[in-house]
């Protein structure tokens, strides 16, 4: 009896950490059209915009994060159309950019998040208008 739980025990030892293993967590791939991390529904932003290749925009919602248009060119027309001193209401995926993304791990602190987004529309925020 002694001797077979002795057996028991040493084969759980070995076979614990196999069956415990769950493999590599998969790192999320950066860049615009790779893996969503979240979509912006109206996310209530306010716009930054420094020269025709840089659209930036900060959000209410995501304090903290910067987020940069996907492909900015389209949506400079539609940009120049609208109020941009007030807020905006932007919708889209979201992606982790891969500067970011490559840096962040390299901080004793997390520093604050930066994105790539697909965005879907952007429209003038109107509450209480």
């Amino acid at each position: 009896m002694k001797r077979s739980s002795r057996k028991l025990i040493i084969i759980f030892l070995f076979l614990f950490p196999l069956l415990a293993y769950q493999g590599c967590k998969k790192q999320p791939k950066c860049g615009c059209g790779k893996d969503v991390i979240f979509e912006l529904k109206n996310a209530k932003s306010y716009i930054q915009q420094k020269s025709e290749g840089f659209i930036a925009f900060y959000s209410d919602v995501y304090q903290g994060a910067t987020f940069y248009f996907c492909r900015p060119e389209t949506w400079i027309d539609s940009l120049n159309n609208l109020n941009t001193s007030n807020y905006l209401l932007i919708s889209g995926k979201a992606y982790y950019e891969c500067t970011y993304l490559l840096n962040s791990g390299n901080y004793y602190y997390q520093p604050p998040p930066v994105y790539q987004v697909e965005v879907s529309s952007v429209k003038e925020d109107n509450y209480g208008k």
